[in-house]
Formats: C-alpha cells, sequence, structure tokens
C-alpha cells in the first residue's frame, strides 16, 4: 500500500492519555477467534467500529494492529489541474472533494449553466403551467391514444419520451354493465398531450400519477441564478456549472501542497467512496483512507456477533450486557478523540496519482455517456398494454460497468445523474409567477427569494404485479365526443337527477 496512505497525526497530551487507558480496557475485550473478510465486515456492521487485523496481505499493516474504522467516506472527488497561464497547464493534478470548505470565484469568461428541470408527481400539476409546454416522462404511465370518432384507447406512456401538453378537454368514460346498460360519467377534464415528431395525441386526467420533469425556462430562473459573480462553495460550483470550468480558490488553501496554486480549472468528477480509519500500535497514530475492496482479514469483539450463526461444536455462550457496554464506551469516547481529525481530513486537498486520475476519468466518462443515453430519443413513446406488461417483467439489469481495477484510497463510481448530481431541483416559492407573462414573471422574481432548493426521492418503478393492477382498473376507453351523462327523473314529492343508463 502507497505510504501516502498512511498519514502520521499528532495527538494533545490529553487526548494521547485518553488513548492509552482506552487501548488497556480493549484488552479486556473478548475478540472473536474467527475472522472476516474486511470487506463482508463493513457491508454488514455500521460504523464506527474497532477491529484487530489478522491477514495483513499487501496491505501494509501488522498483524494484530488495532484499527478504528470511523466512517464511510461518500463524496464527490474533482479533478483539478493548474492555470499556470491562460492556456497551459501544469502536469501534476489534483484532487478536491465537495467536503472541501473553501470559497471561489470563476474565472471563466462563458461558463455554461447546467440545464436545471421540475420534478413533478401528479398530472394535476400541470395547472401549474400555462400551454403548451413541454415535457420528459420519467416513468411508465397509463394514458389514453386518440383514434377516431373522439375515441381514446388505453395506452402506456414510455419512460424518458418528451411530449408537448398543448390544451386541456373535456372527456367522459362509459361502462356496460352485465345487462348492456351504458353508464357515462359526468364530463371531466383532462390533458392533452401530443407526439411532436408524428402529432398523435394523448390524454391524461389530473388524478392519474405521472411522474414528469420540464425544463426550467431562462426567464423561470431567478435573475441572480444567472449571475456569475460573487462567491461559490464546490457543491455549488458542481450543481450549476458544465465542467470544465476555470475557477480560483479565495479562502482555506491548503498549506502542505506548496507549489498548489488558487487559479485552478476544475475538469472531470465522480463519486467517490472510502472508509476513514486509525492504526493504533503503541504511541504512533496514523490515519488511514482505504477502499471498501480492500483485501485483508480482521477479528471484531465478541459481543457484536451473539445472535449470529457460528461454527459447528462451538459453545453457545449469553450475551453479555456489560462487556458490550464496555466496548460501547470505548468506541464513544474514540470517536471524541478522532471526530475532529476525520472531519479536517474529509475536506483536504490532495495530490492525485496516475492511477486514481485515470479511474475518475473513466467513471466521468461512463457518467457521461449514461446522461447522453438518456437524453436519446426512444424507439416507442407508448406501448400497448400487453407490451407494457411485457417489458415491465423482463428482468433489468441496473449494473454500471466501471473500471475493474480500482485505486487504493478509494472505489469510483458514475454519478447516475452527472448534470445534477445532488439529486436537487430548483422551485419556486411562489409558483403563481409561472402563470404571468414572461415580463411580469420576471418582475415577480424580483419581490423576494423565489428559489428553493429541495430534495425529491428519485422515481421508482412500481413492482409488474401492482403495475398490472393499477392498468386494470383504468378504463379501456375513453370519450371527448360528449353525450348527455344524467337524465332528469321526477318524483311525486321532490325533484332529484340521478345517473340514468344510456341505452
Amino acid at each position: 500500500m502507497a505510504s501516502s496512505l498512511h498519514i502520521p497525526i499528532k495527538l494533545s497530551l490529553d487526548d494521547k492519555e485518553k488513548l492509552t487507558n482506552l487501548i488497556k480496557d480493549l484488552n479486556k475485550i473478548n475478540w472473536e477467534t474467527s475472522e472476516y473478510h474486511f470487506h463482508n465486515f463493513i457491508d454488514y456492521y455500521q460504523l464506527p467500529q474497532i477491529i484487530r487485523i489478522e491477514q495483513t496481505w499487501n496491505t501494509g499493516f501488522i498483524k494484530n494492529q488495532w484499527m478504528y474504522l470511523q466512517t464511510l467516506f461518500d463524496r464527490y472527488l474533482i479533478i483539478v489541474s493548474l492555470l499556470i497561464k491562460k492556456s497551459k497547464l501544469s502536469i501534476g493534478k489534483y484532487l478536491i472533494p465537495d467536503w472541501f470548505q473553501g470559497e471561489c470565484r470563476i474565472l471563466s469568461k462563458n461558463p455554461i449553466l447546467k440545464k436545471r428541470w421540475w420534478v413533478f408527481q401528479g398530472a394535476f400539476e400541470l395547472y401549474r403551467f400555462n400551454l403548451p409546454r413541454t415535457i420528459k416522462i420519467l416513468s411508465p404511465t397509463p394514458a389514453h391514444i386518440k383514434t377516431i370518432n373522439n375515441e381514446w384507447e388505453k395506452i402506456v406512456l414510455c419512460k424518458n419520451v418528451y411530449l408537448n401538453v398543448i390544451r386541456r378537454e373535456k372527456y367522459q368514460s362509459r361502462i356496460k354493465n352485465n345487462k348492456d346498460n351504458v353508464f357515462i360519467s359526468e364530463p371531466k377534464e383532462a390533458f392533452i398531450l401530443q407526439d411532436p415528431d408524428n402529432n398523435d395525441e394523448f390524454i391524461v386526467p389530473p388524478g392519474v400519477p405521472l411522474r414528469f420533469a420540464t425544463l426550467i425556462q431562462d426567464h423561470e430562473l431567478h435573475v441572480e441564478y444567472q449571475n456569475h459573480h460573487g462567491t461559490f462553495t464546490f457543491p455549488e460550483i458542481i450543481m450549476r456549472y458544465e465542467f470544465p470550468i476555470d475557477i480560483e480558490i479565495l479562502t482555506h488553501l491548503p498549506i502542505d501542497l506548496p507549489d498548489f496554486k488558487p487559479q485552478i480549472r476544475l475538469e472531470k468528477f465522480c463519486v467517490a467512496k472510502s472508509i476513514l480509519a486509525y492504526t493504533i500500535e503503541n504511541e504512533q497514530i496514523k490515519i488511514v483512507e482505504l477502499s471498501p475492496l480492500t483485501q485483508f482479514t480482521i477479528r471484531c469483539a465478541k459481543c457484536l456477533t451473539y445472535g449470529l450463526s457460528q461454527e459447528e461444536n462451538f459453545k453457545e455462550e449469553k450475551f453479555d450486557e456489560n462487556e458490550y457496554q464496555r466496548y460501547e464506551n470505548i468506541r464513544s469516547k474514540m470517536n471524541i478523540i478522532f471526530d475532529n481529525i476525520t472531519e479536517i481530513y474529509r475536506g483536504k486537498i490532495q495530490l492525485g496519482s496516475m492511477e486514481e486520475i485515470e479511474c475518475i476519468e473513466k467513471a466521468y466518462e461512463r457518467s457521461m455517456k449514461m446522461k447522453n443515453d438518456d437524453e436519446k430519443p426512444v424507439d416507442k413513446t407508448y406501448f400497448t398494454v400487453d407490451e407494457a406488461l411485457k417489458v415491465m417483467k423482463e428482468k433489468i439489469n441496473s449494473e454500471i460497468p466501471l473500471p475493474k481495477i480500482q485505486p487504493k484510497r478509494f472505489t469510483v463510481h458514475a454519478s447516475a445523474d452527472p448534470s445534477n448530481p445532488y439529486n436537487e431541483i430548483i422551485d419556486y416559492e411562489n409558483m403563481d409567477a409561472l402563470n404571468k407573462t414572461n415580463d411580469e414573471s420576471i418582475n415577480q422574481l424580483h419581490k423576494g427569494p423565489a428559489l428553493v432548493v429541495q430534495q425529491l426521492p428519485p422515481p421508482m418503478l412500481l413492482p409488474p404485479e401492482t403495475f398490472e393492477k393499477a392498468i386494470k382498473v383504468v378504463p379501456d376507453k375513453l370519450y371527448t365526443e360528449l353525450l348527455p351523462s344524467r337524465k332528469l327523473k321526477k318524483s311525486r314529492k321532490r325533484t332529484t337527477t340521478t345517473e340514468q343508463p344510456f341505452e
């Protein structure tokens, strides 16, 4: 393992004394005789945990060495080049995590803002907008396609198709009973969607659980969002701008990297995961960043494994509450000692190795390919109900191919949505602004804070059985050639309106 992965740290005399006492307490803990693979252990047990190294393999660790596994560190890791002159880049490249606390300003003359979307659940949300409006369907959705004589037949809109919402129109449903009487609903309003390629029209009532996105137009963005002046954090830059982009770091410059300069180019990024841990050997404490895939074996406290299946002929032991509380007390006190050091390390700028740079670049390229594939026109705008059910039942391979060789310090993962890395969307505090004209909308935005950031969960596909049940309750046909839905039936005492069959 590279020496850069083991960073010696200095503790205060008080913390050193506390840690010495904790190690004495650790020696009183009963440890498992069987061993775990490291990657299996961290998959099963929530961190922080304390372990003892068993088989070291190619890690450079020492057998029986204590290790305090504090946290699974998850972040976006950005490749950075130094700007020496306007066009000349330095050879060395650095890695900056989005946990970095520094403020920066934009140097690029024409930075490109990323496309931003509103994401909504429910067709009734379309009432927010003046029509026409282009939307993107985010999950398979029941609808009806116009055929002949103002009849609309049931279909399923495909995921990722772009449609124009062009108008609202009244519709009815007609149901036959077992006596062949036709019952007609009251006229209700629905949205008409149009395929821009072939002018097919679809009807979607407000009650349909339509999951859709619509691109935020420039005039709908707060003017301050389009302002590139001022200072920004790294998460803001990743969310707002397309890469590459030139910036200047104004605060929190690294003092341990003398060759690092504040004017830099942000090139590519990926999701990176690693374990932040501390090795404890006598009085020498080192912080260690290692990939969750690192191959070595460990032993853990026996109080953690109570209730798990044991080896055959293993003597059954009772759970020792006092032992567990002793372990919990040690773990809690270690967290206090190392917590501040971990927080500083999480935001640390580091020099990237060739292997790390290459892996991040491959993950970034995979992310962009996923994004481009997602934005390609779909083959079909809609499926018949039978086709949709068949597609839903097919096993979908969601695995994303990534480099088999991973860096020693972390694993790289493609970003599921590189254009919107934190799955956050912009929304208006006052959506009435959307119903104004462009000029009125812009004036409305000046009156107060019009942008908020909110989290939305990713769209979830219904299980095939649930999807099939949901499709079956939707009427097979809808009609926009309206017929009287009710007839008047007079009573001697009073006049009542009742729904009558249409024969």
